[in-house]
């Protein structure tokens, strides 16, 4: 949903306080897609795409990794909802801007849940084992195939997780990408700006997240010993993109999270 005066592509389902979810890089508001329903029954769910990515609009000029959380919150402006008090969901790439979002926001967010958060700034001495598109040319198939190893290395653990369906999805992420999220992905911000808050605060990992360097119970002893008061728990049988791969436990999770008191 668009019109003339919103840069933001959004979609919005159900009732009840407002949910705002955040995708994560080379996505848009899909990565959600086993979500939205199951949440709608509970909250009035706004999943975006964020600048620069899916249905939204291309971001001006000179805009970049350092100036991109302001202007997202900028943009978050026409989004009546976000001026009241309201939830927020996030997703690897999207919760680093989230916590930069969640420092503006102030008072206004009242619970954030995060799943598979990027931002550690930890440099791998090994980098993820990845492969270039321009090496598959022009060849459907090879490009398929490329898509299903980036696809396993990077967000999906169980090589059935990685459908056709899944496949013509992440083609189009990529052709609708326009921002580089890496940079941001790599930062250091977000225990930085996470320590700043007074929300309460769920993170959440797929039990195989293949982004938790140099391994997950080592990322989740730092995360709890920076945020001792957070909500931090692993997901099973699923990797990086957990609430897509184990849709069930992370639905159940973020409910929980965002009704208790």
């Amino acid at each position: 949903m668009t019109d003339s005066q919103q840069t933001i592509a959004y979609s919005v389902a159900g009732a009840g306080e407002n949910l705002l979810l955040v995708h994560g890089g080379t996505g848009s508001r899909k990565h959600w897609i086993r979500n939205t329903d199951t949440l709608a029954k509970h909250f009035r769910v706004w999943a975006i795409d964020l600048p620069g990515f899916g249905e939204s609009a291309d971001l001006p000029a000179g805009i970049d990794s350092a100036q991109y959380i302001d202007y997202v919150y900028q943009q978050l402006q026409a989004l009546v909802f976000t001026h009241e008090p309201f939830l927020l969901g996030a997703f690897s790439f999207g919760s680093v801007v989230s916590s930069g979002l969640a420092i503006k926001f102030g008072e206004r967010l009242k619970k954030m849940s995060l799943i598979g958060p990027a931002g550690y700034g930890i440099k791998r001495a090994v980098p993820i084992d990845t492969r270039s598109m321009r090496s598959a040319g022009s060849s459907i198939e090879a490009q398929n195939e490329v898509m299903r190893h980036n696809l396993q290395a990077i967000m999906l653990y169980y090589p059935e997780s990685i459908t056709d369906e899944m496949l013509a999805m992440h083609r189009v992420h990529i052709n609708e990408t326009r921002f580089d999220s890496r940079p941001l992905s790599l930062s250091p911000l977000l225990l930085a700006n996470l320590k700043q808050l007074n929300c309460p605060l769920q993170i959440l990992w797929g039990e195989h997240d293949q982004y938790a360097h140099p391994k997950l119970d080592e990322r989740m002893q730092l995360t709890q010993q920076a945020l001792p008061a957070a909500h931090l728990a692993k997901i099973a049988h699923a990797g990086h993109w957990a609430q897509y791969e184990n849709a069930e436990d992370v639905n159940r999770a973020m409910v929980d999270f965002f009704s208790s008191k």
